[in-house]
C-alpha cells in the first residue's frame, strides 16, 4: 500500500490530485491530515513523517519505506506506476 498524505487548503496537494487520475493508481490510500483523522496522524508517525509533514505537504509513502516529498516528484512516481 502506499500513502498520499495531503491537506485541506494546501494549493500542492491540491494540484497533484488534480493533475491524476488518483483511482487509477494501484494501492494508494489518500489521507488528509486535518486533525479529525486519527487513522492518518497515526499512519505519518508510523512512517517517521511527523516533522517532514511539518515542513511541506504533499508526500508519499510506500510500506518499502520510500519517500517521495513534493508535487512534481509525487506526480512523476505516480504516474509510472498507475495502471
Amino acid at each position: 500500500m502506499t500513502y498520499l498524505f495531503t491537506k485541506n487548503g494546501c494549493g500542492k496537494c491540491d494540484w497533484v490530485k488534480s493533475k491524476l487520475d488518483l483511482d487509477r493508481v494501484d494501492d494508494l490510500k489518500v489521507m488528509t491530515l486535518d486533525g479529525d483523522d486519527a487513522e492518518a496522524l497515526a499512519m505519518l508517525a508510523y512512517f517517521e513523517c511527523v516533522n517532514l509533514s511539518e515542513k511541506a505537504l504533499p508526500l508519499l509513502v510506500s510500506d518499502n519505506g520510500t519517500v517521495i516529498q513534493g508535487a512534481i516528484e509525487i506526480k512523476n512516481h505516480l504516474r509510472d506506476y498507475s495502471r
